[in-house]
């Protein structure tokens, strides 16, 4: 184990996933008509959309329109580390969701852990990235005013 825990800081849920895409339109129809998911946002101009589990199972899925060259290339920064990518070289990120991002960063931190992101806070969430023992890049969340068991 690398390190006790200290404090309260838990990963208590799902935020959501995103995964990078070369076509937004495609995508969007392509998990809502033969998936079966429901959209429940999107801004094509902007590039994004969100999709979801018609029975709300689950955590959403954030469609992201990239080009391959605005993907900045990840290294591997363990031995045995894999990233699962598409033939684009798109990298699917995990976020988790969390009660104290500060507190959890500290832990994290704290722990020896690769931290790739410090803590960014916007009026509605912050957030940090960092990579697991394996090499797995994951994004931590805290929501603003969600409140969480």
């Amino acid at each position: 184990m690398l390190s006790k825990k200290t404090n309260n800081a838990d990963v208590n849920g799902y935020c959501c996933m995103r995964f990078p895409v070369s076509d937004l339109k495609k995508s969007v129809d392509f998990y809502c008509d033969v998936l079966g998911y429901k959209l429940n946002s999107a801004d094509f101009q902007f590039g994004e959309a969100h999709v979801a589990l018609k029975n709300g199972n689950g955590p959403g899925i954030f469609l992201m329109e990239t080009k391959p060259e605005d993907v900045t290339q990840l290294k591997f920064v363990f031995p045995r580390s894999f990233f699962i990518t598409s033939s684009t070289g798109h990298v699917t990120m995990v976020e988790l969701l969390t009660n104290d991002l500060l507190a959890l960063h500290e832990r994290i931190k704290q722990a020896g852990v690769h931290i790739d992101t410090e803590p960014v806070f916007s009026n509605d969430f912050g957030y940090f990235t960092f990579y697991d023992p394996d090499g797995h890049y994951i994004r931590a969340v805290e929501e603003r005013g969600v409140i969480s068991n």
